[in-house]
């Protein structure tokens, strides 16, 4: 029995700063929509998951993972750019002029604390629940999902809205606004640091850990896959035994494997392979997907093909790497002559419902890589660890290539290559660039330039529509 009737009434349009006035109509979810209920209507197991699949719902649109917030951090680096010609999507992205007016960015903002309400609003709602026999253990694993997915939405704001954790000694410096409570009245938070958002991701994590199955669930997380998301998070706070020890966990418990090389490029048309821990679900044309605004649709030359390799990522695999299988050189028609084609999103011209891979084996491998790397300058013994981590990865995808006689920074270095290498369009490389304190190479169609860390303009403005409905709201530095 659903015990506490003060959610009722309670929608997405009290939660954070009234989401920049821009969902601030109701609640997100319509009980017309026969995959998921209204929060204020949570009061059985049933109807909790039919919540659940609602927070979900978000990391599919396209100003998330559907699109801008794998699209973004690829294009303020060096992995890619946009067309000479195109259709003005995500261009001041590709120019490194966003300002804080931009819809892409106010829309990701929108989304990622969408996912945080939602999931309050049902984690409290859960909370209040006494579940039948038999039903304990299906109702721990929809909770642990909901801090899941709370733990990610925090992080990724985290991550694109406020400068990595070791900016600052002691993480300090300005993070993002934490609410884990549904408020019963409009709110104006101020933010929190970054070390405090981190201990709330951390907090999640564990939470979720306890309560989440090991049993594979597609488009859902899993204990393996909250396990890798702590490995990555732990990983961006330079915590190496941690993400050492969450990645073993995630590698050696979850029952997934690395695909061989005769498989790899073939999974990019796939769902739900072997080695993908987490995919952000998507439904062919007509179902629950982005259409024209699919990731797909950007990159595929049958769509508005725009979303353009550079060749500087090309040229760093061999001949040999079957990750180069995935970038295809070609003229694009009115445009480059000479242009590098993105082929991990095939969908995008037909079905255009590729599922967007949020964490994949390969990538804890290199999160394992690279944290026994660093334990590797104080204690040798973990570096060639570090090397066997990187080799299963270098030898699946170059078979022969193997990586030797690498230590200290020297490997590290070659593991955010490999990073780099393997995750290329997966919405990884600005992150990986400014937690290393790395100048970023930005590279368009028709120019290069660098920009040396630190910079103001590694991390997005607080959206202007944020900053008129909330008061307490501090903006980034060099952002006003």
């Amino acid at each position: 029995m659903y015990k506490n009737k003060s959610l009722r009434n309670i929608g997405v349009a009290l939660m954070v700063g009234c989401m920049a006035l821009t969902g601030c109509s109701g609640s997100f979810l319509d009980e017309r929509d026969p995959q998921s209920v209204g929060f204020d209507h949570i009061e059985d197991l049933a109807s909790l998951t039919s919540a659940t699949n609602g927070v979900y719902n978000s990391f599919f649109q396209h100003n998330y993972y559907g699109r801008t917030f794998v699209v973004s951090p690829e294009l303020f680096g060096d992995n890619s750019f946009m067309s000479m010609r195109n259709g003005g999507r995500l261009v001041n992205h590709d120019a490194f002029t966003v300002t804080n007016g931009d819809g892409y960015v106010s829309g990701a903002w929108t989304l990622m604390n969408r996912v945080v309400a939602n999931a309050n609003l049902a984690i409290y709602a859960g909370g209040q629940l006494t579940f039948a026999d038999g039903q304990q253990v299906a109702a721990n694993q929809i909770m642990g999902e909901l801090y899941a997915c709370r733990a990610l939405a925090w992080f990724d704001m985290v991550r694109y809205f406020a400068q990595p954790y070791n900016y600052t000694e002691d993480a300090s410096h300005l993070g993002i606004p934490l609410v884990t409570k549904p408020p019963g009245e409009i709110i104006s938070p101020s933010r929190g640091t970054v070390a405090e958002a981190y201990a709330h991701i951390v907090a999640d994590l564990l939470q979720a850990e306890t309560l989440l199955s090991t049993a594979k669930k597609n488009g859902h997380f899993n204990k393996a896959a909250g396990q890798a998301l702590l490995a990555k998070v732990y990983l961006y706070m330079e915590d190496w035994e941690n993400a050492e020890v969450y990645a073993t966990k995630a590698i050696d418990d979850g029952g997934y494997s690395l695909l061989s090389n005769s498989d790899y490029v073939g999974s990019w048309g796939e769902k739900f392979s072997a080695e993908s821990l987490f995919e952000v679900g998507m439904l062919p044309a007509g179902g629950s997907n982005n259409a024209a605004n699919s990731i797909g649709y950007l990159s595929e030359q049958g769509g508005y093909g725009e979303w353009l390799a550079t060749q500087d990522l090309y040229d760093t695999y061999s001949s040999t790497d079957v990750r180069r299988n995935l970038i295809e050189r070609g003229a694009r028609v009115g445009a480059e002559t000479d242009a590098y084609f993105i082929k991990k999103y095939p969908a995008g011209a037909s079905s255009r419902d590729d599922n967007i891979k949020v964490l994949r084996l390969s990538e804890v491998y290199l999160i394992r890589s690279e944290a026994r790397a660093e334990l590797g300058k104080t204690q040798p013994d973990k570096t060639a660890l570090a090397l066997s981590d990187l080799n299963m990865i270098v030898d699946r995808a170059d078979p022969g290539a193997s990586v030797s006689g690498l230590q200290g920074q020297a490997l590290v270095d070659r593991i955010i290559l490999e990073r780099r290498k393997e995750l290329a369009f997966e919405g990884n490389r600005l992150f990986d660039i400014n937690r290393k304190k790395m100048p970023l190479v930005h590279i368009q169609t028709n120019q290069v330039r660098t920009v040396d860390y630190p910079s103001n303009r590694f991390i997005m403005p607080i959206p202007y529509a944020e900053r008129n409905a909330n008061p307490n709201i501090q903006q980034n530095p060099g952002w006003n």
